[in-house]
């Protein structure tokens, strides 16, 4: 009987422990099922129009001016100059800016010695200064911190030179004399602005070498190009069939944090991609998904590039519905008991991008004339930006855009070699 007990015994045991290796092996299988599930089926983060990412008014101009050629310009600049245009407009004047440059002020920034300058000023025709209404002088005095100025408008010569030391000497002989001597010209609104910041981590000079680049047309040549190897988190990006994007950051300056974004198409030109009816929505969707990388070493190439845009805005500003303020339906009353209108709106801006860090400057100009004058695992991504892409230079907190633009003609090798004959 002893031995039946023992027998039996020996048999449940052999069951239960046989039960208890199933049961654990099973619960192992799904565990690993979903984390190998979740790794396989990560879904892209949908856009979602409530998460803070660029505004509309940002990407305007990249829709507007589609040249494929390299352009840069600076959203921040533009919005600035309108937004003390429009503390002098009235009625439906300022309804149309309004609707294009919207409510919120603005960004204030607290500028930097040599690393950051914002600065706005009014350019006054010293005949003209009695017209000018004290509230609007005060409005952008309290708001913009905007300096005054009276002039003779003989030449170019003080608006230039502000300008250029407004921008660390970038942005230089912005405008010609004769634009400044025009008799009906009154009034000069000026921002400027620039950065000269380094990378967060910089490139190395030594692996900076001739690569190939492929243009719009197909055409290959050899740029300039800079590579990087890093697993920093401080690094993110996002690549899928259609897009390689990498976010790079600069330096913290008292606070102040900003990055850049590189976004390439890799299965459609940039001009199609820019020209799309749903361009806002992808691009912000690309940016909401940027992530660090996980385990993988981030292989970074991109070329350095060097170059100035500039344009009249006046054209464009128009096409995005403001139209009064360039007519004699102009109402900027709240700016001069004179009557007013919008000649031309220039915009000028140059960016320098190489291994040590990113220098860029803008200034917007607006002409103030005489109304009654004008007319009517140990992964490696590849982050290759080999073809033409777009850039985004942003303030990480706020998401305020300082620059944007688009890469066509990188430096080629030939025109920098020289430079790194020390290796």
């Amino acid at each position: 009987m002893n031995n039946e007990n023992k027998k039996t015994k020996t048999i449940v045991y052999i069951l239960l422990s046989i039960a208890a290796v199933v049961i654990l092996a099973g619960v192992l299988i799904v565990l690993l099922g979903k984390k190998e599930n979740k790794k396989i089926e990560e879904p892209k983060k949908p856009y979602n129009p409530n998460d803070v990412v660029i505004d509309g008014f940002t990407y305007s101009f990249l829709k507007l001016e589609t040249n494929e050629e390299n352009l840069v310009y600076s959203p921040l600049s533009i919005k600035y100059a309108l937004h003390m245009l429009n503390e002098g407009a009235a009625n439906n004047t300022k309804d149309e800016i309004t609707k294009v440059i919207g409510d919120s002020l603005p960004t204030k920034y607290d500028n930097i010695d040599k690393v950051l300058s914002l600065a706005n000023s009014v350019f006054i025709r010293d005949k003209y200064k009695d017209f000018v209404k004290q509230s609007y002088i005060d409005t952008l005095k309290e708001k913009y911190n905007a300096e005054f100025f009276y002039d003779e408008f003989k030449d170019a010569k003080n608006v230039n030179n502000w300008i250029e030391e407004k921008t660390f000497n970038i942005i230089k002989d912005m405008l010609r004399d004769e634009q400044v001597q025009n008799p009906y010209l009154e009034m000069i609104l000026v921002n400027a602005l620039a950065i000269d910041m380094e990378w967060e981590s910089k490139f190395e000079g030594l692996d900076t070498n001739s690569r190939p680049f492929t243009k719009a047309n197909g055409e290959e040549i050899k740029a300039a190009m800079m590579h990087k190897s890093t697993y920093s988190k401080s690094y993110e990006y996002y690549q899928d069939e259609e897009y390689t994007a990498l976010s790079m950051p600069l330096k913290e300056y008292n606070g102040t944090q900003l990055e850049f974004v590189a976004i390439m198409p890799n299965t459609e030109n940039l001009k199609e991609v820019l020209t799309r009816d749903d361009m806002e929505t992808n691009i912000n969707n690309i940016l909401n998904n940027l992530h660090p990388s996980d385990k993988e070493e981030l292989s970074i190439s991109i070329p350095r590039y060097d170059f100035e845009y500039q344009i009249s805005l006046t054209d464009d500003l128009q096409k995005l519905g403001i139209k009064d303020a360039f007519t004699n339906n102009a109402d900027f009353s709240n700016m001069s008991s004179s009557p007013l209108a919008v000649s031309d709106v220039l915009h000028k801006a140059n960016i320098k991008m190489s291994e040590k860090g990113v220098k860029a400057g803008a200034a917007t100009v607006i002409f103030m004339k005489d109304n009654a004058m004008l007319p009517e695992e140990h992964e490696i991504k590849y982050l290759n930006f080999n073809k033409p892409f777009m850039f985004i230079i942003r303030d990480s907190n706020t998401n305020e855009c300082w620059f944007t633009g688009t890469v066509y003609e990188p430096l080629l090798w030939d025109k920098v070699k020289d430079d790194y004959n020390y290796r």
